[in-house]
C-alpha cells in the first residue's frame, strides 16, 4: 500500500469516530472542551474534531494553533475551574496519562453536574494487540512506546465504575480496536 492510500484511510478512521462523537455530544450551544486537541497523527491537522464540530474549546499538552479557544494542559490537570462545561471529549488521550484515576477526576471537577464525558480509547484485546505490534513497527513507528496504558473493555468499566463519578451511557466498540464511552456526571 502506498503511503497515500495508509494516509486516507488513517483520516477516514479518525474521522468516522469523530462523527460518532458528535452523535453522542450533539446539541449546538452547549459549552464543550476538547482535552488533548493537537494533531492525532500526522496525517490529520490539529483541532480537527473541534474543526469538525464548529465549536468548543481545546487543551494539550503541547501549544497549538488552531482557531478556537486554547490552553496549554493535560488531563489530569485541566487548567479551568471547577464546573465549566457541558461536555468533554478526550479522542484517543487516558491511554498516554500517567493516572487514569486523576484524569477522571479532573473531567468530573470541570464538568457541571448534568455534564456529558466522552472518551474515546484502544480495547486492549488480543485484536488490538496483534493490530498495535504491527502497526508500531512498519506504519505508525511514530506512536512506538506511547501508549502508557491501555486496559480492555472489562477494565475501563470496572474503573469508571470504582471511580463513583460517571454512570455509562453507551460503549461503542470500533473496528474492534477502539472504545468509545459516553459518561453521564452522577
Amino acid at each position: 500500500m502506498t503511503n497515500s492510500l495508509i494516509n486516507k484511510i488513517r483520516i477516514k478512521h479518525h474521522y468516522d469516530r469523530y462523527e460518532m462523537v458528535k452523535n453522542l455530544v450533539k446539541g449546538g450551544g452547549k459549552k464543550l472542551l476538547d482535552v488533548g486537541c493537537g494533531s492525532p497523527a500526522n496525517c490529520v491537522k490539529e483541532g480537527s474534531f473541534l474543526r469538525y464540530l464548529g465549536y468548543g474549546q481545546g487543551i494539550d499538552i503541547k501549544p497549538c494553533n488552531i482557531e478556537f479557544d486554547f490552553k496549554i494542559g493535560d488531563m489530569e490537570d485541566i487548567p479551568f475551574e471547577g464546573k465549566k462545561f457541558d461536555v468533554v471529549t478526550a479522542i484517543e488521550v487516558i491511554e498516554h496519562v500517567n493516572n487514569r484515576e486523576k484524569a477522571l477526576e479532573e473531567v468530573y471537577r470541570v464538568l457541571k453536574d448534568d455534564g456529558i464525558f466522552v472518551m474515546t480509547t484502544p480495547n486492549n484485546n488480543l485484536f488490538f494487540r496483534t493490530f498495535w505490534w504491527i502497526w508500531e513497527r512498519t506504519i505508525g513507528k511514530e506512536w512506538k512506546d506511547t501508549h502508557l496504558t491501555t486496559l480492555t473493555k472489562k477494565a475501563w468499566l470496572k474503573l469508571i465504575k470504582k471511580s463513583g463519578k460517571f454512570k455509562i451511557k453507551k460503549i461503542i466498540n470500533y473496528w474492534g480496536i477502539n472504545l468509545i464511552i459516553k459518561m453521564a456526571k452522577i
